[in-house]
């Protein structure tokens, strides 16, 4: 009888732990590190609702005047304070368009803010297999429901290394850097090409500039993203 329990209770403490597990994003990074594709991560994830509850907790203290950066893990990594100040980094880890259009109503700081940085939607096009158009959508709304007293930067979608296995995104890419282009025309508001300096001749992400993943910004692809921004004027503020 004691076996028996003592089973029961291993049984029952592997199963609490494998669903504690199951409720982080732990799962879908092993996949998409081992490059499995055998599981769809959920636009929402466990990640996302627990940086926007830290955000939040800052969010009353931000000082009137800030530049606010909006976007997923690549403004995630980027050094703001070495933009601007004061400057308040808001970037998630696989987050998207719809993701942050969902978290924007939550901050009061953009009320005060002086500007409003954005880069946002190669998770789009890489985790929801959303199209151009309809990530544009989700940009007219975030534009809309932005507060108006402050500047809007919008810049475009990084290139990334096809050759690392991600064919046929580029054209994506370039397909709705396009309309972003327009979109930002039409509302007049800023926008910024982080293209040129960043790709091969053949439209490929350089390779010192991302970490083996063709995606994520390696240091240098980071200081170079922060030259390009330091030659805009909406970025400065010091």
């Amino acid at each position: 009888m004691i076996k028996i329990i003592l089973i029961i209770w291993l049984v029952a403490i592997h199963a609490f732990a494998f669903l504690a597990m199951w409720d982080t994003d732990l799962p879908y990074r092993i996949d998409r590190k081992l490059k499995l594709g055998l599981l769809n991560p959920p636009e929402i994830t466990h990640y996302y609702k627990e940086m926007v509850g830290s955000q939040l907790q800052l969010d009353g203290s931000i000082e009137a005047g800030s530049i606010i950066f909006l976007g997923d893990s690549l403004t995630q990594g980027l050094n703001v304070a070495a933009l601007t100040k004061p400057a308040i980094n808001y970037g998630i880890g696989m987050d998207t368009s719809l993701g942050l259009l969902q978290r924007i109503p939550q901050y009061e700081s953009l009320k005060r803010a002086s500007k409003v940085v954005i880069a946002i939607g190669i998770n789009d096009l890489l985790r929801i297999k959303r199209s151009p158009p309809d990530i544009l959508k989700n940009y007219q709304k975030i534009l809309e429901i932005l507060p108006t007293e402050a500047d809007v930067l919008i810049q475009s979608v990084f290139p990334v290394d096809e050759r690392i296995g991600l064919t046929g995104i580029n054209e994506k890419i370039l397909q709705l850097n396009s309309m972003l282009r327009v979109l930002a025309k039409e509302k007049k508001h800023d926008f910024i090409d982080l293209r040129e300096p960043f790709v091969e001749k053949d439209g490929n992400l350089k390779e010192k500039f991302h970490i083996g993943d063709g995606l994520h910004l390696s240091s240098e692809g980071y200081k170079q993203w922060i030259d390009v921004l330091n030659s805009h004027p909406l970025t400065q503020n010091r």
